[in-house]
């Protein structure tokens, strides 16, 4: 717990915010309310409704309290690249490297109550002004340092909280933190292979984080299926953190002990949800493929495929059973994608297509898809204007 200066009769709105990143932090926005937080200050509860209002007005103040910590943070780093004058792309992946390692461990809590929003918001009807203003500006800092301009903000965005997620999780696991210097290095050369391709090596390192033995796809058991469903409908509509063997019973409508005789403890009930969500999207993959419109039919399974594989990563920061699971994830990042599959979104292929560069598009897409969610953006648009964007930086960056 961080020590604060707080004045027992009355503590100041940033001492609150302060104690209420620590509570997000060790367990989630759902721990964000005001009785722990009034205990965690050695105050009552109107003494902290009374500086910060309702729950949802603390929420906000609190997010506005974590953005501006985060602009410092830009600020910093912003002034560094301005020190070190222009530089090569292999600078910049560099320099992104060591502003990310900066914000999982320096910036931890803010990073966490921000993908904690994020996904809280995919989840529900509303939208988040502060929220949003966060996210616009974070992307701005995140374009200029990748790309040196601020125009390519919801792409860098989207790359930057969707890895972000997983080295919170993944820690210095050295296999995974080579894979990200790897895709950094990749989209600062503009994504696709060029002279210098890492191919073999990123092809090397994502076979070594292969899981000795991954969790089947598909149930032989009818009633383990059963509940595996159940699991994954979980996951998609309320979160991973929902998944117990009690929700999962009532919703499969069986005892709880059944489930746990099947399932055994939460960590292998929430990798077979979590499957199987993996399950239904390659299915609806396929089956769009065949057809006119190719993968864009595939959007309600692609949504869920988003919010379950997300999900993961911040889940495993809390739950260390949870963590071979969401490191699967992020080497699974980019299976999916096919060159074919990147001409419809308007960009091209330059001198080639590998696991690499799916891999690259597949973090930027999936953190996109997830601010999308959160902040109601029409799917195409949102995607389109950001891949139209990227690919033009690219077609003047990269010759």
């Amino acid at each position: 717990m961080r020590l604060v200066s707080v004045n027992p009769a009355f503590p100041s709105v940033e001492a609150i915010a302060d104690q209420a990143l620590d509570l997000v932090a060790s367990g989630g926005l759902a721990e964000l309310t005001l009785r722990p937080l009034a205990t965690r200050l050695g105050v009552s509860v109107p003494v902290i409704s009374s500086r910060m209002g309702s729950k949802e007005q603390l929420i906000e103040r609190v997010t506005e309290h974590a953005h501006a910590r985060d602009v410092a943070f830009h600020a910093r780093w912003l002034a560094r690249q301005r020190d070190l004058g222009p530089m090569d792309a292999a600078a910049r992946a560099a320099l992104v490297e060591l502003a990310l390692r900066d914000w999982v461990e320096a910036e931890r809590r803010q990073l966490i109550l921000l993908i904690e929003l994020v996904h809280d918001y995919a989840l529900r009807p509303d939208r988040s002004s502060a929220l949003e203003r966060w996210l616009e500006e974070a992307g701005r800092f995140w374009s200029r340092l990748l790309f040196d301009d601020p125009d390519l903000a919801d792409f860098a965005m989207g790359y930057a909280l969707d890895e972000a997620g997983f080295s919170l999780s993944a820690g210095d696991n050295p296999l995974y933190v080579l894979l990200r210097v790897l895709g950094l290095q990749r989209l600062t050369r503009g994504m696709f292979p060029g002279d210098e391709t890492a191919t073999d090596t990123a092809s090397a390192l994502i076979a070594m984080l292969d899981p000795p033995a991954p969790p089947s796809v598909e149930e032989s058991d009818p009633k383990r299926q059963r509940i595996a469903d159940r699991a994954a409908d979980l996951i998609v509509s309320s979160g991973i953190e929902r998944v117990t063997h009690r929700s999962v019973a009532l919703a499969a409508g069986m005892p709880a002990s059944t489930v746990v005789y099947h399932f055994g403890a939460r960590a292998s009930l929430v990798a077979a949800g979590l499957h199987t969500v993996i399950a239904r999207f390659s299915a609806r993959q396929r089956d769009a493929r065949s057809g006119e419109d190719g993968a864009w039919k595939a959007e309600p399974s692609a949504q869920d495929l988003l919010k379950a594989t997300s999900m993961i990563a911040l889940a495993a920061v809390r739950e260390p059973s949870l963590a071979s699971y969401a490191l699967d994830m992020r080497r699974r990042r980019g299976e999916n994608v096919r060159p074919g599959d990147l001409p419809k979104l308007g960009l091209g292929v330059g001198a080639g297509f590998d696991r690499l560069a799916g891999q690259v598009f597949s973090v930027a897409v999936f953190g996109m898809g997830m601010i999308g969610l959160a902040c109601k953006r029409p799917r195409d648009e949102h995607y389109q204007g950001a891949f139209a964007r990227f690919e033009a930086w690219r077609l003047r960056s990269v010759a």
